[in-house]
Formats: C-alpha cells, structure tokens, sequence
C-alpha cells in the first residue's frame, strides 16, 4: 500500500501535528511583535509630545483606524484610514443597543480595554480607557477592518507586520492608551503651569512687587501688553455668598465682551486690564461699557456682584498697579453705594476722600449734624431744600442753571436756598459752612443711593 493510500487517520494526525507547531510559531512571532510595539510605544512616551504619532504607529501596526476622544467624546487625535468623526460613527453604530457611553463607561470602569460587542463584518472595534493619574480623561478607539485577517508575514513600519491577534490587539491598544495618558498628563502639568506664569505675571503688575519700569515692561510683553495703547483696570468683587458661579461666569462674559483684555482670578474678584478700542474712545470708556454689559447679562442669570470699579487710564506697564489700587478704592465706593454698581474713580469727586472712613456710621453723624433739620424738613413738609442744595451747588453756586434743571423759577431756588440757611443756620457765602454742606450733601446721597 503507498503512501498515498495510506488512512486518512494517521495524515490528520500529522497534518495536526504540524498546525499545532505552526499555531505555537505563529503566536511566539505575534508575542514578539507585541513586545517590540510596546517597547516603541514607552519609548515614545518619553520623547513624544504629541498623540498623533503614536497613534499613527498603532494604527499602520494593527491595520486600523485609531482615535483619542475626550470625556465629551470630542476627537483630540486621529489616524488610520477613517477620520475621527467617521471613528466614533462606526463605533457608535457597531455598539447599537448596548450604547457608546455605556460601552466606554465599562471600559473605564474596569480601567481595562475592551472589544465592543456587535457585528463582526462590521469589522472589530476595541476601546481603552486613558487615565491620568486617578482619573479618565478619555477613550482610545481602534477599528480593524481585516476581521479574521492574522497574516503574520506582512511587513510594515518597523517590521512588525499587520496581525496581531484579536487578545494582542486588546492588550496593544491598552498599552498606547496608557502611554496617550501620560502625554495627556504632560500637556496639563505644562498648562497648569504656564497658567500660574502668567497669573504670577498678570499678579506682579497689578501689585508692582519690587519691579523697576523696565521689568514691568519686559513682564507686560509677556501678556500681550501693548505700551503704545492706553489701558484701564477693571475689578469685579464678588459676593461672599456665591462666589465661585458668580466668578465662572464674570470670567465667562468677559473673555466674550473683551476678547483681547488680560484676565486674572484673584480670592474675592475677577480683574480685567482693558486697553483702549481700535476705533478710539478712551480705555475708561470702553471699560465702563464692558462692564455695565457683564452686569446687566449676570442679571438676566439670575446673578449679581457686590461692585465693580475702574480705575484710570495709563500707558505704562508700570502704571498699571495705579490703575488697579484706584479701581479697588472705586470697588470699596460701589459697595457702600448698592449691589452691582459699576464706579469710575475718576468720578468719585470727594467720596475718594469720603472712603477713608472705615465707619460708615461716623460719617453718617457728620451729615445729619450739618443738615439733619434740613432732612427733617423735606420729609415732614416734603419740600425739597436737599435736593435743591445738590443741585445749585453741581451748578457751580448758578441759581438760574439750577433752576432749570430742577424745572422751576430762579426765584424759587433762591427762596429754597434762604429757607436752608434759616433751618441749619449755615451761612453759604461763607467758604467754611458752604464746603461743610457739600460734603454733607454727598454724604446724604451716597447713603440715599445704598439703600
């Protein structure tokens, strides 16, 4: 009998023989091949600082479609034949009942890769957590459309060829996501830190900590600063109460209405280096209509700020510090006067000398001590003497331009102004009992306006 006819039992015991040995070959080359793509990858780790060519690497290994989604499962990376977008469509489509976010959920869960349950001539889908320390920051999706292909002899980048295996591929896409994670976690360490540059920066103008006028130049280029413009501080205090929504979205609506301002979040307050608009208009101005415009739209959120102040306009990098202590003294004007209020210091007339009262009730005494009467009168007669002192004297001691504005006769302004000086006994031909009566009437306003 020849070989030929020899039974069919004993060459399927051979031919058995000889594919177990080719199986057992064939992994050891798929194994080596996982090792040496591992190896790449942690090399990368080291000297990559971008996703994009690691993944490139995993997907011309692997015969795939590679991609990094952030927790919104925004695109961050791509590569491979099929773009992000079409990534997370087909990996959307192959999960179908299951879910994307349920699918990605247990993949971070697990903190494990995993192979999405679906379709098979769909092609195979594998997902991987990418972690960051403690936490997820997002998801590796792999897509491998040669489903049953392992030709362990094809040659690519590196010579590793294009099959793996379907448990190798799940343990290669594992090990990119872990090295996409400590990328990731580089980028925010170095954004983190650049945040704290600039805000130590932005901090060392407004507070001019032992800095000469070249430093501050040379820091305020840094910012963006332009000394050839004139730039105004605004400061938005903040609430003790909600502090932390009310910061978000001042910063949010300042970034919007100020697109080109220098921001820095400080403990109670949100400050703003404003520079003057293109189309000319002053840096003041145009911080003033920054500023009423984030108050109103906080408003309409239900939200609101214990005061905003500006202060003057420099040019100077290291006049800035100037700016920033005259808008806090306008921020301390606008929390005695209401909620919300957006104050000038250029406009603060003699509340700047006003505010250096920390006792509110103190001044409050030397008003009243002054025209205390005269109030009394206009509430039990409801007369308006006060009224008619503030007016006469914003009108520079004219009785006809304050008769006009308060829309009455000369002669009624003068009679108002002979019956104040019988009720308060204050002569105002006299410089010493005129100057007292001003600031008493500003005083009266002020805590008017507060209530």
């Amino acid at each position: 009998m020849s070989a030929t006819d020899a039974p069919t039992g004993g060459l399927s015991a051979a031919h058995r023989r000889a594919d177990g040995i080719r199986h057992v070959d064939d992994e050891l080359v798929r194994l080596r091949r996982l090792v040496a793509m591992c190896s790449h990858l942690s090399a990368a780790a080291a000297q990559q600082t971008e996703l994009e060519p690691v993944l490139r690497f995993l997907a011309t290994n692997t015969n795939s479609s590679v991609a990094v989604l952030d927790r919104g499962f925004e695109v961050l990376a791509a590569a491979g034949a099929a773009d992000g977008e079409g990534i997370v469509a087909r990996t959307r489509s192959h999960a179908g009942q299951a879910g994307l976010k349920s699918v990605l959920a247990a993949a971070a869960r697990n903190r494990r890769a995993l192979r999405v349950p679906g379709r098979e001539r769909d092609g195979s889908v594998v997902v991987a957590p990418v972690s960051v320390g403690d936490e997820v920051a997002g998801y590796l999706v792999a897509i491998r459309d040669d489903v049953g292909s392992d030709d362990v002899g094809s040659d690519d980048v590196g010579g590793m060829g294009g099959g793996i295996g379907g448990d190798l591929m799940l343990l290669a896409s594992e090990h990119t996501a872990m090295v996409c994670g400590v990328l990731l976690g580089r980028e925010i360490v170095v954004t983190a830190a650049a945040g704290r540059a600039r805000r130590e920066l932005v901090e060392g103008l407004l507070l001019a900590r032992g800095q000469d006028d070249g430093e501050a130049s040379r820091w305020a280029k840094h910012l963006g600063y332009d000394e050839r413009q004139y730039h105004a501080v605004v400061s938005v205090a903040l609430t003790k109460d909600s502090q932390a929504a009310e910061q978000a979205a001042v910063e949010s609506l300042l970034t919007r209405l100020a697109c080109d301002a220098i921001l820095v979040s400080r403990t109670d307050e949100v400050v703003a280096i404003v520079a003057e608009p293109a189309r000319g208009g002053g840096a003041v101005e145009h911080a003033r209509r920054i500023a009423t415009n984030c108050v109103t739209e906080l408003g309409g959120r239900g939200l609101s700020v214990a005061a905003v102040g500006i202060g003057n306009q420099y040019r100077p990098a290291a006049e800035i510090a100037s700016s920033y202590s005259e808008a806090r003294r306008a921020v301390a004007a606008g929390e005695r006067i209401g909620p919300g209020n957006v104050t000038l210091f250029a406009e603060l007339g003699i509340h700047r000398l006003l505010l250096r009262f920390p006792d509110v009730a103190e001044l409050r005494a030397f008003a009243e001590d002054i025209l205390g009467r005269l109030v009394q009168e206009d509430e039990t007669t409801g007369t308006d003497y006060v009224t008619t002192l503030s007016v006469y004297f914003k009108e520079l001691g004219s009785p006809s331009r304050a008769a006009k504005q308060l829309h009455v006769h000369p002669n009624t302004v003068a009679y108002r102004l002979r019956r104040a000086e019988e009720i308060t006994g204050l002569r105002l031909d006299l410089q010493r009992d005129r100057l007292m009566a001003e600031i008493a009437v500003e005083i009266l306003e002020g805590m008017s306006s507060r209530r």
